[in-house]
């Protein structure tokens, strides 16, 4: 198999040692760095030309991209971000970033250390623990309402204690992060709040009470 056509299923970025499981030779790799095709990224692991930047950078310094960084390459709705958000084992002697935050944990869920970017589920739960709370939940509504997870193969795993609160309080009915936050800071009103009812023959994003139309 030629190296090219090995690296584009794996994001343009793996481990020689996958490369070889996929049936690519020594010599096929030795041409294609020669040709500029690939190029080598760190010890072990090589990249396509034009290869994600971040992708690269990760795969560089021994990390994954976790957390909001993840969560926002994934299209979920993400308020902010203060630089690249990865991950390392805390017995990951190389891993190191010139900016950014890394999580220094073990997953709940296995990560495959041959890709550069960790599991949504493990992305969502540093997003938890990570985030201040309406940042947070506003990231788990919007994996909800993507259907990008399953909460019973959430509930089945002992999560910590802030991914938990996400999970009991996250709903999948919110079409943007601002009715998120819009319900989150009104819970304390003593009043029933409906998202995304019908009033009238018309869908509308909240319903206070009986009469108030948000």
């Amino acid at each position: 198999m030629h190296p090219i056509d090995a690296l584009r299923p794996r994001a343009g970025v793996a481990p020689i040692a996958a490369l070889r499981r996929d049936g690519v030779s020594e010599h096929a790799l030795r041409t294609a760095r020669e040709r500029g095709q690939i190029f080598s990224v760190r010890r072990g692991w090589v990249a396509l030309a034009g290869a994600d930047p971040m992708l690269v950078a990760a795969a560089r310094r021994g990390v994954m991209l976790t957390c909001v960084t993840l969560a926002a390459r994934r299209g979920l709705w993400v308020l902010e971000q203060d630089g690249p958000h990865v991950a390392a084992h805390p017995k990951s002697g190389r891993a190191r970033v010139d900016r950014g935050v890394v999580h220094w944990n073990v997953p709940v869920f296995p990560r495959d250390r041959e890709s550069c970017e960790d599991s949504l589920e493990n992305a969502l739960i540093q997003v938890a623990r990570c985030q201040p709370y309406e940042q947070a939940l506003v990231v788990w509504e919007s994996a909800l309402k993507k259907k990008m997870l399953d909460p019973q193969v959430l509930a089945r795993v002992p999560l910590p204690p802030a991914a938990r609160r996400m999970l009991a309080d996250a709903r999948p009915f919110a079409d943007a992060g601002t009715e998120t936050i819009f319900l989150t800071r009104l819970r304390w009103l003593d009043v029933p709040i409906v998202p995304q009812v019908w009033v009238l023959g018309h869908r509308v994003d909240f319903l206070l009470g009986e009469r108030l139309v948000v």
